[in-house]
């Protein structure tokens, strides 16, 4: 393991401006409120979104992204909102005026990160129902309340009730949204849905669940992804790893029908798929990274970053080389997904705070990084990849590093936040947009750190709490609302 390089710290980083300070306390402070009528839905089980406005507040002016090259662009349709899961925006201009623009409240608490397809935004709740709502006033498109979500009975976990968990994944072209309910009705399973972009009716659902596991033991709080023909869906376990179950990846055909494909983590039990990002797609694979497994004194895919073909086979893997004292201390590897980074390489960092420089095609064994430092105190979420820069969230901190050095890479921390509880961060306007768990939005200058702009919402429920962005809009979960902000 190498000591980190620090490139700049600039006056403290998490210290705000006098200016930013100011502007966000008046964002807070004062509010205009507005209605607007829902309209048509497929189903009218939920509650209807209502908007509510708060006026500008000046940001500094900051490089814009690049030009977005169309509307297909500008679509926030999966997590991160690319398959390769890079959290960056590249259709947002820098931000000079950023004011609330409306919010919406839903039926259930939001743990999946917003999709924007067009004018549209999709949200997921725990309570198993899907809302498209209009990008432009928060009033409701459509609804569906698809299931009953799981309430209790579980043996463990932190999700209460648990219905959609993981982020949903959209398809502009097909006009269809996958997604996965819980539901104990009639029993415990998870369904796969295929519904419409235009109305929300089913066009295809099937159970997910493979057979012989225990749906029970089993969460699905990963994003879903789409690859060729197929929607992969990942799993892991509850929270405080109880029962019998085992790191998964299921791969269902998007016709709705036909055999699946799976992968399943090689050990006696754990080593659950779990951090919000789920998959990352490259060169026709799946990147994955699990937790601790057990026994603790076996590799069998337990911490570990692994390279899956389309038929889910391992294709290369990964192993810290004290992946023994990582598992038998809870400290998975796989507390967030694997960043893509642009050269070929993969970065990936965990619990323990380790971050690791992987050659994506071979990830190198056991202890076979191309290099590693310690970064912080333990990653815990997410990140965002933009050039060679990697924007991550800890327990307590957000970091962003920088990777060089090709063939030899060098990790060098940019910036660093070393406050608060942030959630995986998302890029847009070359500003960084952060949700912590507390529901504060802040906006971070992506080249050194500084603060631009910080706002209160409601607290969310999840630890993970993460933005969308599509042009000038940023769409933020805040509990059971939804928050739309305009002049990013």
């Amino acid at each position: 393991m190498t000591e980190l390089t620090r490139l700049t710290h600039p006056g403290r980083a998490h210290r705000a401006g006098l200016l930013a300070t100011a502007l966000a306390a008046s964002l807070v402070a004062v509010a205009a409120c507005s209605s607007s009528s829902p309209g048509p839905s497929a189903s009218s089980s939920a509650p209807p979104a209502a908007g509510s406005a708060a006026p500008a507040s000046s940001v500094p002016s900051v490089s814009a992204s690049p030009a977005a090259s169309g509307a297909a662009a500008a679509d926030w349709t999966t997590y991160g909102r690319t398959a390769g899961r890079s959290g960056v925006s590249v259709s947002s201009p820098a931000p000079t005026s950023v004011r609330k623009a409306w919010t919406a409240r839903v039926d259930g608490a939001v743990y999946a990160q917003p999709l924007i397809v067009g004018s549209t935004v999709i949200i997921a709740t725990e309570n198993d129902t899907v809302y498209a709502l209009n990008a432009a006033t928060g009033a409701v498109r459509w609804t569906r309340h698809l299931a009953a979500p799981v309430p209790s009975g579980l043996p463990c976990g932190n999700v209460d009730p648990s219905g959609i968990t993981g982020t949903p994944v959209a398809d502009p072209a097909g006009g269809r949204l996958w997604l996965v309910t819980f539901t104990a009705r009639p029993d415990y399973h998870h369904t796969l849905w295929a519904l419409s972009l235009a109305n929300g009716r089913t066009q295809s659902q099937r159970t997910i669940d493979l057979s012989g596991t225990d749906p029970k033991a089993q969460q699905e709080r990963s994003a879903l992804t789409l690859l060729g023909s197929r929607v992969y869906v990942p799993f892991g376990g509850l929270y405080g790893d109880c029962s019998d179950y085992k790191g998964r990846v299921v791969g269902a055909p998007v016709s709705g029908s036909g055999p699946l494909v799976s992968f399943t983590t090689d050990n006696q039990r754990q080593a659950g798929i779990w951090a919000p990002a789920g998959e990352s797609v490259r060169d026709n694979s799946l990147y994955v990274a699990t937790g601790n497994g057990m026994p603790y004194d076996q590799v069998a895919d337990s911490d570990s970053v692994l390279r899956l073909s389309p038929a889910l086979a391992v294709q290369s893997l990964f192993t810290p080389s004290n992946y023994q004292s990582l598992s038998a201390n809870d400290q998975d590897l796989g507390s967030t997904a694997p960043a893509l980074l642009p050269n070929g390489q993969v970065f990936e960092v965990g619990k323990q705070g380790v971050g690791y420089v992987l050659n994506g095609t071979r990830l190198g064994g056991t202890g076979g990084e191309l290099t590693s430092a310690s970064v912080c105190e333990g990653g815990f979420g997410g990140d965002a990849v933009d050039g060679s820069t990697v924007v991550f969230s800890c327990y307590r901190s957000l970091h962003a590093v920088q990777v060089t050095g090709g063939a030899k890479p060098q990790l060098k921390t940019a910036w660093s936040v070393t406050s608060g509880n942030p959630g995986p961060p998302i890029v847009a306007g070359r500003v960084v947009w952060d949700v912590d768990r507390n529901g504060t939005l802040t906006g971070y200058r992506l080249s050194d750190g500084h603060q631009v702009f910080r706002a209160k919402d409601a607290a969310p429920t999840t630890s993970f709490p993460s933005p969308a962005a599509s042009g000038t809009q940023l769409v933020v979960p805040a509990g059971t609302q939804v928050v739309s902000y305009t002049g990013i």
